[in-house]
């Protein structure tokens, strides 16, 4: 375009000078254009060559050249000027196109790179999230090795627990059958004591009281002994239970 407008300048100043220069010749002849003249300005160039006659004298052949040349000139100046304005108008819709592809291009690349960033964003979202659920996972883990090792521990705590209890539990049926052994043979032989005591208390009574003495009271003698015999005995027994 501003080489259009370069070429547009030039040819300005081509007729501005042509121009001129016709003032300037037509000051220096000094002369007045008949009707023929004018006529012969008027019409087509071959007109012009036919109607001229070579030989007469009152013709400025050097003026009308020079008008010939100005007419010439003037239309390859129009025929420019007019090839001028057709480029000038193609370019116009030219770089209307352009700019109208280049307006559609700027749109459609801004929609994608908006996309590209919402993307991104939703992108960056996830892997946060992602690290922050590995984080948490992470952690819960940890926490529940830590509670799986706790637990560990009371469990082998409470096996060694209850191997002593079985432990003590065995040593203590041990020393229960062994005392129960123990308070049978004692209350055999409290109850042979007893029987003993009792035969002999009754053999003397019988000879000391010389049967003043009765059976009921004797047999009162050998219940009370065996009641004593099984106080004793209860109260092992609950001796041993209580160990």
């Amino acid at each position: 375009i501003p080489r259009r407008h370069l070429i547009h300048e030039k040819d300005n100043e081509m007729l501005v000078t042509i121009t001129r220069q016709y003032e300037d010749y037509e000051r220096c002849e000094s002369m007045e254009l008949d009707d023929k003249i004018r006529d012969l300005i008027a019409g087509t160039p071959e007109a012009i060559s036919s109607d001229i006659n070579v030989n007469s004298p009152k013709i400025n052949w050097n003026f009308i050249n020079y008008l010939i040349s100005i007419f010439y000139s003037t239309n390859s100046l129009e025929q420019k000027i007019k090839c001028l304005e057709k480029q000038r108008q193609e370019l116009l819709e030219v770089n209307q196109q352009w700019d109208q592809q280049f307006r559609n291009m700027k749109e459609l690349y801004e929609r994608k790179v908006l996309e590209l960033k919402t993307k991104l964003a939703a992108t960056e979202d996830i892997c946060t999230l992602e690290k922050e659920q590995k984080q948490r996972v992470t952690e819960g883990d940890r926490q529940l090795e830590k509670e799986k090792e706790s637990l560990r521990e009371e469990l082998e705590a409470l096996q060694k627990e209850n191997m002593l209890l079985k432990e003590n539990n065995a040593l203590t049926n041990r020393k229960k059958e062994h005392y129960a052994c123990e308070i049978k043979r004692l209350n055999k032989v409290a109850l042979q004591d007893a029987l003993t005591i009792g035969s002999s208390s009754l053999s003397e009574g019988s000879e000391k009281c010389k049967g003043r003495c009765s059976h009921a009271e004797v047999r009162t003698k050998v219940e009370s002994h065996k009641q004593q015999v099984r106080v004793a005995s209860l109260r092992s027994y609950c001796q041993l239970t209580l160990f």
